[in-house]
């Protein structure tokens, strides 16, 4: 049903929602931003919101909350293992060498996997390197699905004993991303 004097077809309403919803989300990636660069910032954060409407205007006030920043670990102090899982070529050395030279890894000596495998993985070899995973998988172009979390990782992997142990990470070079490098 519609209220007298408005009409269907008017965008202010819309249009107010989409400011509204801009204005929002700038806050809240302000906050994001303030917080991720600023670990010494207290825990507790106080968020205020204004909504505007031709009624009046509303303030919400969040309770604090508390938030943990985590730091991430320099590429030079991420011992990734590169293993190639085609089974032809020098991949492990290509990307090891691009590893090193463009994000700064500290690769250890390339190597083949113990088996050829169907797509391209890397393997969380030490607890907690789960976000330098992610980084990494962006830097490789791979999905944050191709991250196997498994700690220690399963006897199926193809990942020589002494490998796992040495390693943070260790990326298999599958046929995806055997061109790449």
């Amino acid at each position: 049903m519609n209220q007298p004097g408005r009409r269907d077809d008017n965008p202010s309403g819309g249009a107010q929602t989409l400011k509204a919803v801009v204005v929002i989300a700038a806050v809240v990636l302000i906050g994001v931003l303030v917080l991720h660069h600023n670990p010494k910032a207290s825990t507790a954060t106080t968020a205020t919101t204004k909504a505007h409407s031709s009624h009046g205007s509303t303030t919400t006030i969040h309770a604090p909350v508390s938030t943990t920043t985590v730091a991430q670990i320099p590429p030079a102090s991420i011992k990734v293992q590169v293993l190639n899982g085609v089974g032809t070529g020098n991949l492990a050395t290509q990307w090891s060498t691009k590893l090193r030279t463009t994000f700064g890894y500290n690769t250890l000596a390339p190597d083949n996997a113990t088996a050829k495998v169907t797509t391209s993985a890397i393997y969380v070899m030490t607890a907690g390197y789960l976000p330098e995973a992610e980084v990494l998988a962006a830097h490789v172009g791979l999905p944050i699905t191709a991250i196997n979390t498994t700690i220690p990782a399963p006897a199926t992997v193809p990942i020589k004993p002494a490998e796992r142990a040495a390693a943070n990470l260790v990326l298999v070079i599958g046929p995806n991303l055997a061109g790449t490098a």
